[in-house]
């Protein structure tokens, strides 16, 4: 249940306070602030502009919104700024809905609204008991907020003598616009909902090192970039306070999930319609045929062997990369047939003889990315990259190499991002489909599609003078291909998204929980999204812990991928223990897949012991746990004996 939060404005300051939130928002903190750029080669490219400095030409209070006007800015540099600002507050529902309007009317521009922003009065001690919840790929779990925040000082790239910033960049980094603090028993939760998918900054800072009085700083930056004469209106902010956990914010912003950008691929109950033809897979072999160092591992002819041996674990598709002329990570966006490999018809062979074994093959190319050792990139692609703030390529280097050094410290090849915000390289990544389907593959993958994503700066682009909306033309180019693949072909990308990954019938995981690391908390997203198929991500071999990997994958799940020695090895049983456990764990997936592919995914209802895991899954009126025995000793648990080091399914 929502807590009501009380509005003030004194001394030039919005304060915010719940009867049952501590600790309350500091009295004499900023609750906006701007950032400037005078576009010129040696001139401030972010000078300051703070809400305590300005005094409001007009503060409205009507009903439940509060509307403060600002007719000119001062900022940092003492010059006052002919930029109206308009900030509107609302109550609705017992949560807080913000929106800011931007008039430019001077010759510099905006490039960044902080809004809202809170500086909330904190101590240490407090700290150790808070916790953030953070929707980090799968999700992230933070016990004390403030040594995160002290972690992220640069100690020189940044102005930390002011504040220190940890930032987190939705979409990619973040799977979902929310962050949640939770204090006891109640959960403050800031988000985002613009119906439009935006490039947004979820800033969590405090003060420099030496400061006394502590703080804990919690915004959302936006990059409006407002050229002079230009008005912007921003708006989805929102601020609520929970008597539970994050999992309210989750179902509310689900919700509303469901009522805008998911209203058409949803079923009567609310859920993702998912196509009956994927539901078995558990996973996949994803196979490297030539690696970025020109290194061919397998040819075509050798598909139908690998997918056999995958197979008797209960590992039926192929996700294939490298299958093209230049191998691994170049030449892209090229994409044809290697003759060295077997060509073309080897390759529609292949695909022919292992779908008449019941399986599946899946075509790789990047979405996102343009080799600039291309004739592509030379003639034409590269009027259609992702442009810096002054107008240069973003650029990547990757450095894969075999067993010797000099490509390790040299590296290897260079990329460029592309713009979705270019019809013609929409254009290509439908044509790259096209080309998938044609070779006979049973689905599409775009690698990237849901991760990369950057600020664009180059107004020729559809998107012209608002940097911040690639995302959006890669929900719509998603959208064009998901039409394209038939109930029996599959299409998917990489990287958990709350606006690409529901379009998807598979995920390729990347990112915050998809392996097992501190801090990790999957529940976030698969709560959210329990319906998205994800993988699991880089238990690639018989390392020391990758049965505790493959143990937690289940237990949340997720689908396996089978990259072994990174997609090197030859085939599963080369990895005799690993492919075993596979088997395994794919075989009691099998026993109750109904209920990871269409039950509702929750935190277990019961106590656990200390070093036992798990997972709530309901379907109808039954529920089951699925537990990990992560200690080394035997538990029983709701009737059912979990092993030591092992997993079960208990029935509730």
């Amino acid at each position: 249940m929502q807590n009501a939060l009380h509005i003030q404005f004194e001394r030039n300051m919005l304060t915010f306070s719940s009867e049952s939130y501590t600790p309350l928002f500091k009295a004499d903190a900023d609750f906006w602030r701007l950032h400037l750029d005078f576009c010129q080669v040696g001139k401030n490219n972010e000078l300051g502009v703070y809400s305590h400095a300005q005094a409001p030409a007009a503060i409205r209070h009507e009903d439940n919104t509060l509307t403060v006007h600002y007719d000119d800015l001062l900022a940092e540099d003492g010059i006052t700024y002919p930029i109206a600002l308009t900030l509107t507050v609302r109550q609705v529902n017992g949560a807080l809905e913000y929106t800011a309007k931007i008039d430019n009317r001077s010759e510099v521009r905006v490039n960044e609204l902080q809004y809202p922003f809170f500086e909330i009065a904190y101590t240490t001690e407090q700290s150790k008991k808070d916790v953030l919840y953070l929707p980090m790929g799968l999700g992230q779990r933070v016990t004390d907020p403030l040594s995160y925040v002290q972690k992220a000082h640069t100690e020189y790239m940044a102005a930390d003598y002011k504040n220190i910033w940890h930032l987190h960049t939705y979409p990619g980094q973040m799977s979902m616009p929310w962050i949640c603090l939770q204090n006891g028993e109640h959960t403050l939760a800031l988000s985002r909902r613009d119906e439009i998918c935006r490039i947004s900054g979820f800033v969590l800072g405090t003060g420099p090192r030496e400061e006394k009085d502590t703080r804990l700083i919690m915004t959302v930056s936006s990059y409006p970039a407002v050229l002079p004469g230009e008005t912007v209106t921003l708006e989805g902010y929102r601020l609520a306070v929970y008597d539970t956990d994050w999992r309210e914010e989750a179902a509310s912003y689900r919700a509303w999930s469901n009522h805008t950008y998911l209203a058409d691929i949803i079923d009567e109950n609310g859920r993702i319609r998912h196509k009956s033809s994927i539901k078995p897979l558990h996973g996949w072999q994803r196979i490297i045929l030539k690696h970025q160092y020109g290194e061919i591992f397998h040819t075509y002819h050798d598909l139908p062997r690998i997918y056999r041996e995958g197979a008797k674990y209960g590992i039926r598709m192929i996700l294939l990369f490298a299958w093209w002329q230049e191998g691994m990570d170049s030449g892209y966006p090229n994409y044809q047939p290697d003759e060295e490999l077997g060509g073309a018809d080897a390759l529609r062979n292949a695909i022919r003889q292992i779908n008449e074994l019941g399986g599946k093959v899946v075509l790789y190319a990047n979405g996102h990315i343009i080799d600039v050792n291309t004739d592509y990139y030379r003639d034409e692609g590269w009027k259609y990259t992702m442009k810096n703030i002054e107008m240069q390529e973003y650029r990547e280097y990757y450095k894969f190499s075999n067993n010797g050094t000099m490509l390790r410290y040299g590296g290897l090849k260079t990329f460029v991002g592309a713009c979705h915000g270019t019809p013609q390289w929409r254009n290509k990544v439908e044509e790259l489909a096209h080309r998938h389907l044609n070779l006979g593959s049973n689905g599409t993958f775009f690698d990237q599609l849901s991760c990369g994503f950057r600020l664009c700066f180059d107004k020729s682009h559809d998107h012209g003078n608002r940097i911040d909306v690639d995302p959006q033309f890669r929900v719509d180019t998603v959208k064009r291909i998901r039409e394209m693949v038939d109930e029996d072909q599959w299409f998917g990308s990489e990287w958990a998204s709350d606006r690409i990954s529901p379009l998807l019938d598979f995920t390729h995981g990347c990112g915050t929980g998809t392996s097992l690391k501190e801090g990790v908390y999957p529940y976030i997203y698969r709560y959210t999204f329990p319906e998205v198929l994800t993988s699991n991500r880089l238990a690639h071999d018989e390392k020391t812990i990758y049965r505790r990997e493959l143990n937690y994958a289940f237990i949340h799940g997720m689908l396996f991928d089978v990259a072994l020695y990174r997609c090197r090895i030859d085939t599963m049983n080369d990895c005799p223990n690993y492919s075993a456990l596979i088997k395994k764990l794919t075989d009691l997936r099998g026993a109750y897949l109904d209920f990871f592919t269409d039950g509702t995914y929750d935190l277990p209802s019961v106590d656990l012991p200390q070093g036992i895991r798990g997972v709530q899954y309901t379907l109808g009126d039954r529920k089951i746990l699925a537990l990990w025995n992560d200690s080394r000793e035997d538990c029983t648990l709701c009737g059912t004996t979990v092993p030591a080091g092992d997993v079960a399914i208990a029935e509730l």
